[in-house]
């Protein structure tokens, strides 16, 4: 058996594209490509662009799995960026999805018992939805994309570094 010739071209310039193969990238807008970019900005970034489009999808259509995704990984990312920018953490230190909720604990502006329901919710509803067969409804894909947006307010805003990364607090 051979594979089809339309998948081992496109996972050619899949692999391409990650090598920058076919010369200069375009990078998403409003995420700092730059090699020199501070830590946990990009994180940051990544969760303002998904929070974007967790609320713009609600325009789009009925894409409740995709905002609960995205919510669900802009949380992740905005408790990545504070941990990195003002902590200390090492970035290779938040290379599991649950790492970022057992680091934040007494380091990142909630509670323990806050970040514990965050990760409690990650495992319980992320993960089903991710791997089972469950469906999202659109109750629960308003409540996470608000939710990440509540996150992700509170973080920004407890200290002015992160504001400066934020490029989301005014397009949403």
């Amino acid at each position: 058996m051979s594979d089809p010739s339309a998948v081992l071209d496109r996972l050619d310039a899949a692999e391409d594209a990650f090598s920058h193969a076919a010369g200069r990238p375009a990078f998403e807008p409003n995420v700092n490509a730059a090699p020199d970019a501070d830590a946990g900005e990009v994180a940051l970034q990544k969760a303002c662009r998904l929070l974007t489009v967790a609320h713009d999808l609600e325009q789009v259509g009925d894409y409740y799995g995709a905002m609960l995704e995205s919510s669900f990984i802009a949380i992740e990312h905005t408790l990545q960026s504070y941990l990195l920018t003002l902590t200390g953490v090492a970035e290779h230190d938040l290379r599991d999805h649950d790492r970022p909720y057992e680091l934040a604990k007494g380091r990142v502006p909630l509670t323990a018992d806050t970040i514990d329901r965050l990760e409690t919710l990650y495992d319980a509803r992320r993960t089903d939805h991710y791997y089972g067969t469950t469906v999202t409804t659109r109750k629960q894909a308003t409540a996470m994309r608000d939710l990440g947006s509540s996150v992700h307010d509170h973080i920004v805003g407890f200290d002015q570094t992160l504001g400066t990364f934020c490029n989301c607090l005014d397009n949403r």
